[in-house]
């Protein structure tokens, strides 16, 4: 009896609650807020215990990458917050915003210094001043060390043998700008092969591969997250198939994504936006993906809302009641050499697919096409009480690919059969300029959902009020 009760009692006491201050020590305990560790770097290095939270100060910022813990289930490791204040920020980026950071090597080109403890150690991604009020232009330089010329205010590229950026700008670029981050081409959160892990109320920003990424993952729940500036780091060259010369490097980058096998997944209640690709994504080549919500999102200003493509085996996935607006019309459209703004963007799925639901969303404007798939895999895919919307003439789908391809209006996209019981018609929104995605009263779609209530997010995400909607 007595082995039995302190078995019971060493299972009640063993998940804690961490502290972690960016004003905090790395050498205190880490179990309270007056002994709060500092570092990303100290929470990576700790093995944390099943159930066990660790919480990040509101107001506080951190550099680098997260490296979760993983749990089990019914006892994942959450990552939150404590505080008052705007949520607290994880990012992967360098700030180089005084003028003495910058110098010129020549008129008009400013580099980044190179001294060891000022070099960047990784590919730049993205060059944002004043957090998004201004952006730069990605050059680059191809392994055949042809370098693009930087001909425009912002033009710039990134030199992997001096670890530095090299900008054309009139004058110091840090007296124009009173803030300057350079983000790597490195996730903000690196979950591979994590398991059990909860995320709640974090702000994930400024980095150029991943918000979130990882494959093989298991059980993971992102919810009241901001997630922005993410992607546009260098991914591999595209080559000519007949010639083998480079035509030009892919680019990319996701909010949230889900790399090969995936299952248990949740995402709601997340705001995401200028994302150089998918805000949301799971997706994988010889794979399974199962199991995996999307609701409740507010989305805009990325490339695509929501990417999928598989080639094993996918079942149950549920993308409900998410908002997404103006795909394409962010920041990374016009110097991707790829364009495709699209709010669905399913390319070539060859997995057999059951029980993928596309249901009570928002889809408004995209400057290619609502939704783009290359095959056809309508047995295993539901479209419905959808609200839909473009203007200017955009197609509703991009159908099929080769002497197959159709580009099709609302008509053409219901004769498929998708969308049976949704409506073409424009959203109203409560205050769009302030990001208040919210169906206002009259808008088309508040009685279009499946339960006979409004279609897009409900439990409708927000930003503190003084967290940065820069780039809007």
């Amino acid at each position: 009896m007595i082995h039995f009760l302190a078995t019971v009692f060493a299972g009640a006491v063993a998940a804690a609650t961490w502290y972690v201050d960016s004003n905090g020590d790395d050498a205190a305990a880490g179990t309270s807020p007056a002994a709060a560790w500092r570092s990303l770097e100290r929470v990576n290095k700790e093995k944390f215990a099943p159930g066990d939270r660790v919480l990040f100060k509101r107001g506080g910022l951190w550099r680098g990458t997260l490296l979760p813990a993983s749990g089990e289930p019914g006892k994942p490791v959450t990552y939150s917050w404590y505080g008052v204040g705007p949520k607290p920020i994880l990012q992967n980026s360098a700030d180089r915003s005084k003028p003495e950071d910058w110098f010129e090597e020549s008129p008009g080109l400013w580099s980044t210094r190179t001294a060891k403890s000022e070099q960047l150690p990784f590919d730049v991604g993205i060059f944002i001043c004043d957090h998004g009020k201004r952006w730069g232009v990605k050059k680059w330089r191809n392994p055949e060390w042809k370098v693009q010329e930087l001909e425009q205010p912002l033009d710039y590229w990134y030199d992997p043998d001096n670890k530095r950026v090299v900008v054309r700008f009139d004058g110091n670029p840090a007296k124009a700008f009173s803030s300057i981050e350079l983000a790597f081409t490195k996730h903000v959160v690196n979950e591979g092969g994590k398991h059990d892990v909860v995320y709640d109320g974090l702000c994930v920003r400024y980095g150029a591969a991943h918000g979130f990424g990882g494959g093989s993952t298991r059980n993971i729940t992102i919810r009241n997250c901001d997630i922005y500036w993410i992607g546009g780091g260098l991914q591999f060259w595209r080559k000519d198939p007949k010639t083998s010369k480079i035509i030009y490097p892919v680019r990319f980058g996701n909010g949230i994504e889900f790399w090969g096998n995936a299952t248990g997944h949740l995402i709601e209640r997340n705001r995401l936006w200028e994302v150089y690709d998918a805000a949301l994504t799971n997706q994988g080549r010889d794979d399974i993906e199962t199991d995996i919500v999307w609701r409740d999102n507010v989305i805009w200003n990325s490339e695509y809302s929501f990417e999928y493509w598989n080639k094993k085996l996918t079942a149950n996935i549920t993308f409900e009641h998410n908002t997404c607006v103006d795909a394409g019309y962010g920041w990374a459209h016009s110097q991707r050499p790829d364009r495709n703004g699209a709010h669905l963007m399913y390319y070539s799925n060859r997995a057999a697919t059951t029980n993928f639901v596309v249901r009570n969303n928002v889809f408004c404007r995209a400057t290619e096409w609502t939704m783009r798939s290359a095959l056809d895999w309508r047995q295993g895919l539901t479209h419905d009480h959808n609200l839909v919307w473009n203007s200017d003439g955009v197609p509703i789908a991009r159908w099929l690919e080769g002497k197959a391809l159709q580009k099709l209006m609302w008509d053409g996209y219901i004769a498929l059969g998708f969308d049976p019981h949704s409506d073409f018609a424009e959203p109203k929104f409560v205050n769009p300029a302030q990001r208040d995605y919210r169906l206002a009263d009259g808008s088309p779609g508040l009685t279009l959902a499946s339960d006979g209530g409004p279609v897009g997010a409900r439990d409708m995400p927000g930003l503190d009020k003084d967290q940065s909607l820069m780039g809007k």
